[in-house]
């Protein structure tokens, strides 16, 4: 176990002992708010049903900068949609600091919906894709530094009013390996004193994780390991294939039969990872492709590059389900891989709907996953106020 410092807050414990006797005594203390049927009082909602299982939401902070439907303002999210939300992000630095990277932005709007919930928890993600994998290593690799991040991740929380921390290193390389758990270790006991969670953002696929993981020892450090279980295919491939497929699929190669999300869950679990500490990542875009011929568009026929830009998130091979709902028409179902696919001329994409997203939370349910996390709110579709795949997410969990 990560050997905690301090005083030995109510997160550790969970991370390293489990839950059930502490929610009991919580239930306990907090009975006078609880009703015998299992519902929170609510000043805003006056009977809300806890979720069965968690749901992690990341929120984008850059969509407050998109124009018509694509902006989404944190005040935009519904607070009982999750029980965790995630802001992405800020960032570490070579010194082990933690910085904001955008100075414009506040977290008052995201952090303030845990007034209208106080059941919910807020998470700062430090990372992200565009933070070069060489700071969380220089990091991860120094003792001093190491301390000096910890620290700096606990203040930024206690400065922003943040619940706790994800990190989202793409991707740990080599030596790496072993040095993330030290750095999750040092996380694990600074945060833990405090109350403040702690959970890691990975890559999914067996091909990824073995580079880049010690999983067991990941898992005691964490209260939760978030599976980035999408982005298996793209437009970095030559040929089509889907976002993120449940399972694999008949014209798959050997190589191409780890890169889904069944094949993902399991090597996770026989490696080690507990089941209950395991959120699976479900998307809200897709990726897409351009057809090198029309005619030929199914799975793994060859694509001459990424698909055309979305008017809104403006980023070719990527667009959000509020943009594949204008530009698409007719939706195909493949029924090996359990999710959908459209293709209007020459473009193709592979992403998820409502179909697809309850296939996925029954999978999560079978193998007795810990939850949901969302990738990523800002570009779920919006209706009536509702976000259209989270809303069935927490529906079906």
């Amino acid at each position: 176990m990560c050997i905690e410092s301090g005083v030995l807050g109510i997160n550790a414990i969970r991370r390293n002992f489990g839950t059930s006797d502490l929610l009991f005594k919580i239930a306990a203390a907090h009975s006078a708010s609880i009703f015998s049927c299992g519902q929170l009082v609510s000043s805003e909602r006056d009977c809300y049903e806890m979720p069965s299982k968690h749901i992690f939401g990341y929120y984008g902070s850059w969509a407050t900068y998109r124009s018509g439907k694509g902006r989404c303002a944190a005040e935009d999210i519904d607070p009982y949609s999750c029980t965790h939300l995630i802001y992405a992000f800020a960032k570490p630095t070579s010194s082990g600091d933690v910085q904001l990277v955008d100075y414009n932005l506040s977290f008052a709007g995201f952090n303030g919906l845990r007034n209208r919930n106080p059941s919910l928890k807020t998470l700062i993600g430090i990372g992200g894709a565009t933070v070069g994998g060489y700071i969380f290593s220089s990091i991860a690799g120094n003792a001093s530094l190491r301390s000096t991040f910890a620290k700096n991740a606990r203040q930024f929380c206690q400065t922003y009013g943040f619940n706790g921390v994800d990190i989202d290193w793409e991707f740990p390389e080599g030596g790496d390996r072993y040095n993330f758990v030290q750095m999750l270790s040092e996380l694990s006991s600074e945060l833990g004193g405090y109350d403040l969670l702690l959970t890691a953002s990975v890559g999914p696929s067996e091909y990824r994780a073995s580079q880049s993981y010690d999983i067991p020892g990941i898992a005691r450090c964490v209260d939760y390991i978030l599976l980035m279980a999408y982005d298996y295919n793209g437009s970095w491939d030559s040929y089509t294939g889907h976002n993120a497929p449940l399972y694999s699929g008949s014209s798959d190669s050997e190589f191409q039969k780890q890169l889904n999300i069944d094949h993902s869950v399991r090597y996770w679990k026989r490696q080690g990872a507990p089941s209950h500490k395991l959120i699976l990542g479900l998307a809200t875009f897709g990726r897409t492709f351009t057809l090198s011929n029309s005619s030929n568009n199914g799975f793994r026929n060859n694509a001459s590059g990424a698909g055309h830009a979305g008017p809104y998130t403006n980023e070719s091979g990527i667009l959000a389900y509020y943009e594949i709902q204008e530009r698409f028409g007719e939706t195909r179902w493949d029924s090996e891989q359990c999710v959908p696919y459209a293709v209007s001329g020459n473009q193709w994409v592979g992403f998820d709907n409502t179909r697809s997203i309850q296939r996925k939370c029954e999978y999560i349910k079978s193998q007795g996953l810990g939850g949901a996390m969302v990738w990523s709110i800002d570009m779920d579709e919006r209706r009536g106020g509702s976000f259209t795949l989270l809303n069935t997410i927490k529906q079906c969990l």
